[in-house]
């Protein structure tokens, strides 16, 4: 993320970076590290090709589209964003790139209007809501965001005087979950009623460690966050939950490792610092495997970004070749 040198031409981006092949709000079956890792990577290349040659104005909007994009994520999933902690771009920059994308889309424009100015929704209003899509094997199954920029549902009835479930939720996944415990018990992501409440909680013990995505990892408490996160992800009951748990312990495994490089440290090292000397030997084996998966399941897998860090690239070179 932090180099600077682009890594593909124009016409690359153009044909491989549109947000509409990298992105999908509606599914969040859809591991979040992989998305997020891709947008962010793919924005920075471009940006760095905008600021050392004379980039086109297709480039240039579609830099302003994944602009537009990061911020909508954040939204979507109810993530504490700073452009320029993530981008290196100053915050009224980036926001100017946001904006001048808005303008070009009717809907994203609204979208953005709904997080900010509130110009076309009455200001707080529960009662009025923004329709953002509906689910893609429910087609009457509406979701849509409120004056409280909240994310509500509809519920079972006529989809053509939809009726909206009075709770609302601060990330689009939430809701999702409530939706499909209220519509079809039996179906969607779980097998039973029962399955999706345990999954409603479980992805609730996530978000807490999504909700970080963009903040720096802590080099002191890194080992302990991982173990944190393994013990709530030790208690999952549901598929769906173990999936978002594992898309968390493999990126936090994966931050662990690269402190560890930078520092020149040993995993067992690592851990015995952090009070957690007694779970090595079963560890370390696991904490490489798991960041490993994350390295291929939840990074940009056409920009290599660990090979932009020499120590982290070392290390994991190290590991694959035994």
């Amino acid at each position: 993320m932090d180099d600077k040198h682009p890594t593909r031409d124009a016409a690359w981006h153009l044909t491989h970076s549109r947000p509409g092949k990298l992105l999908d709000y509606l599914d969040p079956c859809r591991p979040l590290s992989r998305q997020l890792d891709t947008l962010i990577r793919r924005f920075n290349d471009i940006q760095a090709f905008c600021a050392s040659h004379n980039a086109g104005e297709d480039l240039i909007s579609l830099r302003n589209a994944l602009a537009f994009h990061l911020v909508k994520m954040s939204c979507w999933w109810d993530l504490a964003f700073c452009p320029r902690a993530v981008t290196g771009v100053r915050n009224p920059a980036f926001l100017t790139m946001v904006k001048e994308h808005a303008a070009r889309s009717a809907d994203d424009e609204a979208f953005l209007d709904l997080f900010t100015c509130q110009s076309y929704i009455r200001r707080g209003a529960t009662d009025h809501i923004l329709i953002i899509g509906h689910d893609m094997r429910e087609p009457g199954l509406l979701f849509g965001l409120d004056g409280q920029r909240r994310f509500r549902f509809t519920l079972p009835g006529d989809p053509a005087d939809p009726a909206w479930a009075q709770s609302g939720y601060r990330d689009f996944t939430s809701a999702w979950l409530a939706a499909w415990t209220c519509h079809c018990p039996g179906t969607g992501c779980c097998a039973t009623l029962q399955q999706h409440l345990h999954a409603e909680r479980e992805f609730g013990w996530a978000q807490r460690w999504n909700r970080r995505y963009f903040s720096k990892p802590y080099e002191k408490t890194a080992v302990v966050d991982y173990v944190q996160a393994c013990a709530e992800a030790s208690r999952c009951r549901t598929p769906f939950g173990c999936m978002v748990f594992g898309d968390v312990i493999n990126r936090l495994a994966f931050d662990v490792i690269s402190i560890a490089a930078h520092q020149k440290m040993t995993l067992p090292e690592m851990f015995s610092a952090a009070g957690a000397g007694d779970i090595v030997a079963d560890a370390v084996p696991v904490v490489e495997l798991q960041a490993l998966s994350h390295i291929d399941h939840g990074l940009d897998p056409q920009l290599c970004p660990v090979a932009f860090d020499r120590p982290v690239a070392e290390w994991f070179s190290r590991r694959r070749s035994r």
